[in-house]
């Protein structure tokens, strides 16, 4: 029973971090979590 919980934890939150990594990505904002210069889609914007 309790394998059954946690294994539906993980997969509720493997499904959240998805769908906020997809709205991320489809609105046009970067879903690295970590913007730096390294940023692939940084460097797209700065024309580089």
């Amino acid at each position: 029973m309790i394998e059954r919980i946690i294994t539906i934890i993980i997969i509720i939150t493997a499904i959240y971090i998805l769908y906020k990594n997809i709205k991320k990505k489809s609105s046009g904002s970067c879903d690295c979590s970590s913007c730096t210069s390294h940023c692939q889609k940084y460097n797209n914007k700065s024309g580089v």
